[in-house]
C-alpha cells in the first residue's frame, strides 16, 4: 500500500475541483429553483469528503515518499495539479457562506493567500527551469484561473484588497499567457494525446473572470459579458473537436473536461438570474451548460472509479508526457 502512493499524482486534486464547481453552478440554479439546493449541498458534501480523501493521501505520500513528492511539486506539468487543493478549499468556503456558517471567511482567506503562495512558486519554478514551448500545455492557467476564483467566491466578511489583487494578478497573467499556449498548439505540433483534455482549461479563465466581476462589481455588467462570450466561443470551437476526445482512452487528465465545463455553466446561471428582464434565450443556455457539466462530471466520475477498482492509477510519465 505505502508503495502505491509513490505514484499517487497531484492531478487527483482536480477532482474536488471539478466536483466543487458543479455543486457550484447547482446552488446559482437554487436562487430560482429550489429544489437544486438539495443537489448542490449533497455535491458539496461529497467534495468534502474527496478533498479530505486526496488531502490525506497526497500528505501520506509525502511523509513516506518524500522525494518523490518534491519530484512532483518541481515537474514543470505536475505542479500546475497543486493549486487544485486550494481551488477546492475556495469553492467549500462559498458553500459555507451560503450557509451563513462563520468559517467561511477564515477559510477562504487562507486558501486564497494559500492559492497566491502555491501560483507564486508554480511560476517561478517556469522561470527557472526555463520552459521550452513545446512543454507548455494549458494545464499552465490552472493557478492562474485559481486567482480568479478568489474573487468569485469572495464571502460577504472577506478582503476586498485580497480579491482585486487576485483578480489583478489573473487579468495579467491570463492575458500574457493566452498567446504563448495559443502559439505552442498552433504552431508546434499537436499537443500529446494525455494533454488533449486540458484544452478544456482555455475555458475557465474568461468564465471564472466573468463570474469574480459579477462579485466585484455587484451586476453582471457588459465587462462580464465580455468576458463569458470569450469563454463560450472557446467552448464551441473545442465542441467541433469532439470527435477526437471521444476517441481518447480514459486518463486523470479527464478532469479537466469538468471544471471549465462547471464554471462556464455556473457564470451563464449567474448571467441570468441576474438579468433585469427575462431572457428566455439566457436561460436555456444556462440550463443546457449546466446539464451538459452535470453528465461530464458523472461521466468522468463513474470512470474514475471503475479505473481506480479495475485498473492502475496514472503514471508519471501519462502526466507529463
Amino acid at each position: 500500500m505505502l508503495e502505491k502512493l509513490k505514484t499517487f499524482s497531484p492531478a487527483y486534486f482536480g477532482v474536488g475541483m471539478g466536483l466543487g464547481g458543479l455543486a457550484s453552478a447547482w446552488l446559482n440554479l437554487a436562487e430560482m429553483h429550489p429544489i437544486a439546493a438539495d443537489i448542490a449541498h449533497t455535491l458539496f458534501l461529497i467534495t468534502c469528503f474527496t478533498v479530505a480523501l486526496v488531502t490525506l493521501l497526497y500528505a501520506a505520500k509525502f511523509v513516506f515518499h518524500r522525494a518523490v513528492t518534491i519530484e512532483d511539486f518541481c515537474d514543470i506539468n505536475l505542479a500546475n495539479f497543486f493549486p487544485g487543493f486550494t481551488i477546492s478549499l475556495l469553492l467549500l468556503s462559498s458553500w459555507f457562506d451560503r450557509l451563513g456558517l462563520p468559517v467561511s471567511t477564515p477559510l477562504w482567506t487562507f486558501a486564497a493567500l494559500a492559492h497566491i503562495a502555491l501560483a507564486i512558486s508554480v511560476l517561478r519554478i517556469w522561470i527557472v527551469h526555463n520552459v521550452e514551448i513545446t512543454r507548455s500545455n494549458p494545464s499552465m492557467f490552472v493557478p492562474i484561473a485559481g486567482l480568479f476564483v478568489v474573487p468569485a467566491t469572495m464571502p460577504a466578511t472577506g478582503s476586498s484588497t485580497i480579491a482585486l489583487f487576485c483578480f489583478a494578478v489573473a487579468l495579467l497573467f491570463w492575458l500574457a499567457l493566452l498567446p504563448v499556449v495559443l502559439n505552442r498548439i498552433l504552431f508546434h505540433g499537436q499537443l500529446p494525446k494525455q494533454f488533449l483534455p486540458t484544452l478544456f482549461i482555455l475555458i475557465a479563465p474568461p468564465a471564472l473572470a466573468a463570474s469574480a466581476t459579477v462579485v466585484l462589481m455587484a451586476a453582471f455588467t457588459p465587462i462580464a459579458d465580455l468576458f463569458f462570450f470569450a469563454g463560450l466561443f472557446i467552448a464551441l470551437l473545442i465542441a467541433t473537436m469532439a470527435k477526437q476526445f471521444l476517441s481518447l482512452t480514459f486518463q486523470m487528465s479527464w478532469w479537466a473536461f469538468t471544471f471549465p465545463s462547471a464554471a462556464l455553466a455556473g457564470t451563464a446561471l449567474k448571467r441570468y438570474t441576474l438579468a433585469a428582464e427575462p431572457d428566455l434565450g439566457a436561460g436555456v443556455l444556462a440550463i443546457g451548460l449546466l446539464v451538459l457539466a452535470t453528465l461530464i462530471i458523472g461521466f468522468v466520475s463513474w470512470c474514475t472509479l471503475r479505473g481506480l477498482i479495475f485498473r492502475r492509477g496514472p503514471t508519471h510519465e501519462e502526466m507529463t508526457g
